[in-house]
């Protein structure tokens, strides 16, 4: 088990009828789906919502009750879990060992207070989901040996958590009425972690309730009435969460809806046993998905980037799988194209190894669950993601549900389907996502060798967005060259008014001009790149578009045209800016980099790994028309120095004087 990341925390569930009527969602039985050809990523297909499908007609002919529905082995039964690889079982059960009989975290009121008194949220969050994490991995321990070893530990976690004064995080109550600070235990609010808190405790109490009716009776009882009143009440009588979009308000949805919505959809399937109100529920959980859908990207892309991907798309998954399996499978949520799309989307922004498009509020490096996407591509038929995830399987002793029990469960229960299924690494040549302005290419097909590129035009005003429309990502054999940063640890100051004065968050800081000091702006929908045209052949894939409009006027940009391509025959990208200002300006173009910057001749930069694996890639730039600086930038933040080391570079190119228009090029080849 992996410790938990505030930004890659993942959750979900997929199920069926009985662990004998599993279906192709986990991996556990044969697939009933079409084997589709893969979708060209151009296409934009219509979404098909729920609520229709989903009449509260057929809810109520056909939602299986909670005492009836069986979506997995519960730990007595012991076949099941016999049959989990023994490599990963050995795993687990140590895990769980490494728990017993020390100290839980605590979290007094002081360390709640923090956020409020000076915005820091990463000293309460570690210790809030070391708590979670570490039940989860004891029930799954408990899970693989079945011998009620680790239940008393169990109890401990299950009444620490139910002592809890809030079940979510501090940087959340802004959504109660007393707004930041304490919680006010008279005003329940429903936000990303107290759901899926519930949904944790719901499924400990499905797994081990059992046993833990042996050490108390009490414990399931606790669990049923916290959940009750923290979760299932308010979520059933209030529609004004803003994550719901039900309210009718035009505040656009989201990763907390399908997140939240899937861990309100387990726990109202596992816990309400009225069945008036689970129906109630239900319906209302498809209305507020349906809403989510019809804000999502109409090419099937994820704006939030691929480290939201798992709790955005991957959510959406986990909901219609849940929906699925609790009416009997009557109708298929998962065969249509869109939700398909969706899936998709994860393998087109793979670079190699750990690397992904990181656009947003998102690392470079990231740990995606194999299984997850091995049951993803295999309900929606979609045999490179299938075949992605069960290349990563291979690699997998400890199924990768970051922690949490509703995705580490059916990850654990594939896992042995993964290993022994068809494998390929993601390595597609193209993809072109046209709403988000995503594009995404490399050099070879199936490989990781030569250049990668990938350029992105979207708003700068979307969820988790930077202003980085128009930036570039360049990769070299595998190994990052011209990267987007990524982001710092959240602080009260990242989703606040000052977001984008964060340095990782300015178009300085990305591979962007900025024009007499005047940077992108991102305050704005309008604020983006526009006129985006996208070309691809055997022998070049680019993008060219006009950067002016993601500029405020202050910055004077009458048109900025920028293309860039990748050149399989010369194995170069080139990229060129043509630009045209209101008056004499001076002009700064910005390249941030991993790799140490070199001056090794006129007009030429050297860029190196300092390890050598992979050669250098050379930069070739006009020295008439601009002079290079190179800035050493320093890195504390934990997170980006697990990606990029202890410091990165900024190579700057000032003009040599105030111009009014310009004709650029600069080339990269290795």
């Amino acid at each position: 088990m992996r410790s938990i990341n505030r930004r890659q925390v993942v959750a979900g569930l997929t199920a069926g009828l009985g662990y004998s009527h599993l279906s192709s969602v986990f991996g556990l039985a044969p697939s009933k789906l079409r084997d589709y050809d893969i979708l060209p990523s151009e296409g934009i297909v219509a979404k098909t919502y729920l609520s229709p499908m989903l009449t509260p007609e057929f809810l109520a002919n056909n939602l299986i009750s909670a005492s009836d529905w069986h979506p997995y082995p519960k730990a007595a039964e012991r076949e099941s879990w016999q049959g989990v690889p023994q490599d990963v079982r050995e795993a687990i059960v140590k895990h769980g060992e490494a728990i017993l009989g020390t100290p839980w975290p605590t979290l007094p009121a002081t360390l709640f207070l923090e956020f409020k008194e000076n915005g820091n949220r990463t000293d309460y969050e570690r210790l809030f989901f070391m708590r979670r994490q570490r039940l989860s991995e004891l029930v799954l321990a408990e899970c693989m040996e079945g011998k009620g070893r680790f239940l008393h530990e169990i109890a401990n976690g299950v009444w620490l958590i139910c002592e809890e004064s809030f079940w979510g995080l501090p940087a959340h109550l802004t959504a109660q009425k007393a707004g930041v600070g304490l919680p006010d235990v008279t005003e329940p609010i429903i936000d990303l972690f107290g759901a899926e808190t519930a949904a944790t405790l719901a499924w400990t109490r499905y797994l081990v309730g059992q046993g833990l009716d042996k050490v108390s009776p009490l414990i399931n009882k606790r669990i049923q009435m916290e959940a009750n009143r923290r979760i299932l009440d308010p979520g059933l009588s209030r529609i004004d969460f803003a994550w719901m979009g039900l309210s009718g308000s035009r505040h656009r949805l989201n990763n907390w809806t399908p997140w939240i919505n899937s861990s309100w959809l387990e726990t109202n399937l596992l816990l309400e046993m009225d069945p008036a109100r689970r129906l109630a529920a239900t319906s209302k959980i498809c209305s507020s998905l349906d809403r989510f859908l019809t804000d999502y990207s109409v090419d099937g892309g994820c704006e939030e980037g691929p480290g939201y991907w798992q709790v955005s798309s991957g959510s959406y998954f986990d909901c219609c799988s849940a929906l699925m399996s609790a009416t009997g499978g009557k109708k298929d949520l998962l065969s249509n194209p869109f939700v398909r799309r969706m899936g998709h989307y994860i393998v087109d922004v793979h670079i190699a190894g750990h690397y992904y498009v990181n656009y947003g509020d998102a690392h470079a490096k990231l740990d995606q669950s194999p299984e997850l996407l091995y049951r993803f591509g295999t309900a929606t038929g979609d045999r490179a993601l299938k075949a992605f995830g069960a290349f990563n399987a291979a690699e997998s002793v400890s199924p990768n549900g970051q922690g949490r029990l509703a995705r580490e469960t059916p990850n654990v229960l594939t896992v042995a389907k993964a290993r022994n299924s068809p494998k390929a690494d993601a390595l597609g040549r193209s993809a072109w996502y046209p709403a988000l302005g995503l594009m995404t290419t490399r050099e070879k097909v199936d490989s990781d060798e030569g250049f990668y590129l990938a350029v992105q035009a979207a708003r700068n005003n979307r969820s988790h967005g930077h202003c980085d429309s128009g930036s570039f990502i360049i990769f070299h054999d595998g190994t990052p060259v011209f990267i987007d940063v990524g982001v710092e640890a959240y602080t009260a100051k990242t989703f606040g008014p000052n977001r984008y004065s964060i340095w990782t968050m300015q178009s300085a800081y990305h591979n962007l001009p900025a024009v007499n000091g005047v940077m992108q702006q991102g305050d704005d929908d309008r604020y983006r790149a526009s006129d985006l045209h996208y070309v691809c052949d055997d022998a070049q894939t680019g993008l060219s578009m006009d950067l002016a409009t993601a500029y405020p006027a202050t910055a004077g940009v009458r048109r900025w045209l920028r293309s860039i391509t990748l050149e399989r025959n010369t194995q170069r990208i080139r990229l060129r800016e043509n630009f045209q200002l209101e008056d004499d300006k001076p002009v700064t173009l910005t390249f941030m980099t991993p790799r140490k910057p070199t001056m090794s001749s006129q007009g030429s930069i050297s860029l190196g790994m300092p390890d050598k694996r992979t050669a250098d890639v050379h930069l070739i730039f006009d020295s008439a028309l601009v002079k290079p600086s190179i800035e050493t930038i320093a890195l504390v933040d934990e997170g980006l120095q697990r990606t990029w080391g202890a410091e990165i570079y900024r190579i700057l190119f000032t003009t040599v004087a105030p111009i009014e228009r310009g004709n650029w090029l600069f080339e990269f080849h290795a």
